[in-house]
Order: structure tokens, then sequence, then C-alpha cells
């Protein structure tokens, strides 16, 4: 299967693999020091499928009522058109209300994952209550980059967990990671201390195309194919992206970002409360996922 991003064919030979982490077989020492040694954790069926189906089902039906999921809307399907905008007014709002179910609250900020890393931070943790919901669609993807200048403003002690709701095969765009660039120097000297709300004439993003750029340090693109339930948790500085969603049967992918910290760290007020105003101060309708599922994205 061909794995792509923006239009250009990653070849077999940059692919590798993710190494996997038993979470049942490995103590908390041993999930700090697979995260030390390799900038992420590839944790497999950490949230029970029916649960994670709940929340699947429910936010293709809202999916289907604005006409982007074709029926039946439980596969997932783009239909390619939308009338979210006819029947929205703000987008922020219909976005911050999928967001808000009830189903997908229960996995997202729910005990199961808050266990796990209170396991990897060795203290009470804490998720984020802005939580960056993703349906994607054919021809999208997320472009490289890293995390810190989006959530390190109060603490560095923030891991992003990349949770799966659908089959993620190569062609419907799964993440990929560089391989050791959580110890690439030159990443963590640009982007420690950048803030995007802060410092505007600075893009987060990575203009080098992965492929050059992995190229250029004779290193690996890491993924996998996912399977629901399925977890990535890395950090601030181990760059990443994902793969562009060329599935010819129209399937989109469906993930989340859910950031977590330790309790007793300083909080980002953009990120926690009742209203949350997200990175900018436009609530969620700053995300690309406000947008309808056949609209392009902005790049940051």
């Amino acid at each position: 299967m061909v794995a792509l991003i923006d239009g250009i064919k990653v070849p077999s030979s940059l692919l590798g693999n993710l190494n996997e982490t038993n979470l049942d077989k490995a103590n908390n020492s041993d999930l700090k020091s697979a995260l030390e040694k390799d900038g992420y954790l590839f944790l497999r069926n950490i949230v029970d499928k029916k649960i994670i189906g709940n929340a699947r089902h429910d936010i293709f039906k809202k999916l289907n009522a604005v006409d982007e999921l074709s029926n039946p809307f439980n596969e997932g399907i783009a239909s390619g058109r939308s009338i979210r905008d006819k029947l929205f007014n703000d987008r922020g709002q219909f976005w911050e209300n999928i967001s808000s179910t009830k189903s997908l609250r229960t996995v997202t900020n729910g005990k199961v994952l808050e266990n796990i890393f209170t396991r990897i931070f060795e203290a009470p943790s804490i998720a984020f209550d802005f939580i960056f919901l993703r349906a994607v669609a054919g021809g999208k993807f997320t472009h490289m980059h890293c995390d810190a200048g989006f959530f390190t403003r109060k603490t560095q002690k923030v891991l992003t967990c990349w949770l799966v709701f659908t089959e993620v095969t190569l062609d419907r765009g799964p993440l990929f990671i560089i391989e050791g660039s959580h110890q690439f120097r030159e990443i963590q000297e640009k982007y420690n201390g950048f803030d995007v709300d802060i410092h505007k004439n600075k893009k987060a993003s990575i203009d080098i195309h992965p492929v050059e750029f992995a190229k250029k340090r004779n290193t690996k693109i890491l993924t996998a194919e996912f399977k629901p339930g399925d977890a990535l948790i890395f950090g601030m500085y181990t760059v990443h992206g994902t793969f562009e969603n060329h599935a010819k049967n129209n399937k989109i992918r469906l993930t989340c970002d859910i950031r977590f910290q330790p309790k007793n760290e300083p909080k980002d007020p953009r990120y926690f409360g009742v209203k949350p105003c997200g990175t900018t101060g436009a609530g969620y309708g700053e995300l690309n996922s406000a947008r309808p599922l056949n609209e392009d994205w902005h790049i940051r």
C-alpha cells in the first residue's frame, strides 16, 4: 500500500515500523524509559472497542446529519457534500458541540487514559478540556511539526495522545513520527520558547517535505496500521505529521488528539475550563475540523 504526503509517494526504503509497548507487561519505569528512548509510546487496544465504537457512532451520526457522510453513515464514507453552513451559523460552535459529545468525552477525559498518564508522569495527571478531534477526508493531511509551540506556554511537562477511532490503514493517512527526532538539537533550539500565538511571523509547521527531511538526517519515517482503541503518545519536540488520506473507498479517518500534564503543573487557561478559548482565542472555530469535510485545510 502506498504512503503519500502532499501528493508525493514516500519511498518504501524510508518507511519504518513503530516500536510497540505492551501496557499490561510494562511497569511505570518501562513506560518512562521507552518514551525517553524513542520519543513516543505506541500502545495497542488501550480503550475498549465498544466504548470507541459508541463515540464513533455518535460523531458519524452528527456528520451524516449535515450530509457529509453517506448512508449507512457508520461506514464513514465521505459524501463530498455538506450543508453544515446552511444549518449552523457558527462553525466553531458546531465543532464544539461535536467535541462535547458525551460518549467521546467518556474516552478522552475518562479514567482509562488518565490512569495511563498518571503512570507515565508518576504523578496524578489531567487531560486538557480542549481536545482536537479530527475527521479527515480524502486529500487531507497534517503538515510535519512538533507540538511545543502550541502547548508549552505554562509547562514543558505536556504529552500528546493521538487516539484512533477508525481503522487507519496506510491509505487513510495515519500519523507518522520522524525516528529519533526528539533528540534533534536544532528542533529543540528552534521551537523551545516558540509560541505560535505570540510569534506570528513564524510558522509551527516545518516547510521541508518529510521525505527530504528524513533523507537529510539519514533516518526513517515511522508509522503503523492502526485499529480503533490504539494510541500514540509523544512529547512536545517529537517531529510528526500524518500521511495523506487517499483511500479509494472515500472512508474518512477519525482520530483525536488529547493533551495531558501532571495535575500539579501550571495550567494554560486556553485549554482548561468550561469554555476554553483554544490556541488563538478563537475557540473550536480555529480548528481545521471546524471546516466541512469537503473543504481544504489551512496551514499553521
